[in-house]
């Protein structure tokens, strides 16, 4: 009885401050970008007049371990429109990863293995990656031990599309361009056509960097010769990263690319021209950023309320 008392003495001078400042589990990534769509042209003759400009608002949630991420995309919609968010998960499975991405439209699921003789990551069947000692230790440690997703995204930022996790590329972290000893020194990728699903395509990717450590050219080439991403350096001054990135989806989609990235104020912006070959139609547009916050939150799936609140903050 006595020790009871106590107990209640103590917890009746505890400030009550102390009880509603517990920590919050999961952290909110607040960007907003605006797109510029700069129209559509036909023999580089513009066939409407007018820029058309809209607000992009990404919201990302992470838990404290960074291996769970809820995502909600607003492009100029009401909220009403989209209270399901995307979610992904990167858990260990047996003697590999498993990375789930479901959205509204599709779902991915991705297998990750690491080989520690070999230091390279195998990601599905064929897809495998080839590092130097420090980057693939870093990698194996944050990725294959605590499951950070944004690290993954950081490691497979040139092949997101492809893997059709686009949608988690301003979740990155970056991490690649502070350490100039990170290095992917090649790869081996395979897919199939997507209009021809009995054609494999084989392809070597190639890195190389300059004097200070920094990705200055990455090029994925088939056997046969064909280029499907050409990325080249154009600058890096004061910390920012200017890149052209020329992409070519089965002479079908051709994409030209100029991209800024800041790793530490952690932005991404780009400017684009996609042809559709077969249509002979040529679309720009460009994104650029208008704010990005980070900060504390007790929910990992939000109200309709909480993301008005969120959306009207300043």
């Amino acid at each position: 009885m006595k020790n009871l008392t106590c107990l209640l003495l103590i917890l009746l001078t505890v400030p009550v401050k102390f009880f509603a400042q517990a920590p919050k589990p999961y952290t909110i990534t607040y960007i907003i970008n605006k797109t510029i769509d700069k129209g559509e042209y036909v023999d580089d003759r513009r066939i409407d007049k007018k820029d058309k400009i809209s607000t992009n608002n990404l919201i990302y949630i992470l838990n404290t371990k960074k291996d769970s991420i809820s995502f909600y995309n607003f492009n100029d919609a009401p909220i009403s429109e989209k209270k399901v968010p995307n979610l992904c998960t990167l858990t260990k499975n047996q003697n590999a990863l498993l990375l789930n991405y479901k959205n509204e439209s599709y779902s991915t699921k991705l297998n990750i293995a690491f080989n520690d003789n070999e230091k390279t990551i195998l990601i599905g069947d064929k897809d495998i990656f080839y590092f130097n000692d420090s980057y693939y230790k870093y990698i194996r440690k944050s990725i294959g031990d605590n499951l950070n997703i944004p690290d993954l995204i950081d490691f497979l930022e040139d092949f997101l599309t492809g893997y059709n996790l686009d949608d988690l590329k301003y979740i990155s972290s970056y991490e690649k361009y502070k350490h100039k000893d990170f290095k992917i020194v090649k790869g081996y990728m395979e897919s199939y056509r997507t209009q021809a699903s009995d054609y494999l395509d084989k392809w070597n990717v190639k890195f190389s960097y300059n004097e200070a450590g920094v990705t200055k050219y990455i090029l994925k080439e088939s056997a046969e010769g064909d280029q499907e991403i050409e990325k080249k350096l154009v600058s890096a001054q004061k910390g920012v990263f200017k890149y052209t990135k020329h992409t070519n989806v089965e002479s079908r989609l051709i994409t030209d690319r100029e991209i800024l990235i800041d790793p530490d104020k952690k932005t991404y912006e780009e400017k684009v021209t996609a042809l559709q070959v077969g249509l002979g139609k040529e679309s720009r547009y460009e994104t650029k950023l208008i704010s990005y916050k980070s900060f504390p939150s007790k929910e990992f799936i939000l109200t309709s309320g909480s993301i008005s609140k969120l959306k009207s903050s300043k």
